[in-house]
């Protein structure tokens, strides 16, 4: 379903992503892992069409990036943003803001898509009346979700999806995710910096460290601790070490 080859990005003389490869089959849920500024996000923008100077090649299903059109694209990916309370508009209601990509695609049956979408989520049809301040973290998340899924793409690209929300929203957002991608057969790529959301979320792992991929794991071997590159083992014991952030997301997510 996606294909990377040799991906890097400049932005000036700054290197943001140099030389990354990777492959994700289609139903597979990926995750890019990394402290900030190792270039996962920049990754995730690229395939999204948001960073257009970059050398490759990029691939999504059948679409060639270089030679593909933007409508075709947005089809089949679509990206949800770390920050549900900066990725809304404040002046589109609920229902507005999932509306906007179908009215823009001309799409048919808008309304009763966008009733299907919130339940899909977990809300419900007088949401879509409300403004986004008068929604909680959690269900502006949800919303964002939403709109990502209203023209029906195979790909999700999630860019740190829970890391402004509590806990136990978290927990609740990658269970919707991980639901979602059951029933719809979806693929993801998932950015986090948070080895327990991975481990949970994910197929296989890339460790990205100062714009490079260092290596690939399953999920076996990342639970397990068998990885072979010195810096993935420093991220693995300092997940462990810090019991109040991935320790306590893993437990939150076990138990929601």
């Amino acid at each position: 379903m996606i294909r990377i080859d040799n991906l890097s990005v400049h932005f000036g003389s700054a290197v943001a992503v140099q030389n990354v490869s990777l492959s994700v089959e289609s139903g597979e849920s990926f995750g890019l892992v990394g402290e900030s500024g190792s270039g996962k996000s920049t990754v995730l923008r690229t395939v999204m069409g948001l960073n257009r100077q970059w050398t490759g090649d990029i691939h999504i299903g059948d679409i060639d990036l270089r030679k593909g059109r933007r409508r075709d694209l947005v089809r089949v990916a679509q990206m949800v943003f770390q920050d549900p309370y900066a990725s809304l508009h404040p002046r589109y209601t609920i229902g507005q803001a999932i509306a906007e990509p179908m009215l823009i695609n001309r799409m048919s049956d808008v309304d009763a898509r966008t009733a299907e979408l919130l339940e899909m989520i977990g809300l419900t049809a007088a949401h879509r009346f409300r403004f986004p301040h008068e929604l909680s973290g959690g269900q502006r998340q949800r919303v964002a979700i939403a709109r990502a899924l209203s023209l029906s793409p195979k790909v999700l690209l999630l860019d740190e999806p829970t890391s402004a929300l509590d806990v136990s929203v978290q927990a609740e957002i990658l269970n919707l995710l991980n639901r979602l991608r059951r029933e719809l057969n979806l693929t993801f790529v998932i950015v986090s910096h948070d080895l327990a959301v991975i481990s949970y979320m994910c197929d296989r792992l890339m460790v990205m460290q100062n714009a490079r991929a260092v290596e690939t794991l399953t999920r076996a071997q990342l639970r397990a601790g068998d990885m072979q590159h010195d810096y993935t083992r420093t991220l693995f014991r300092a997940s462990h070490r810090d019991r109040a952030g991935a320790g306590a997301s893993a437990e939150a997510v076990r138990h929601g």
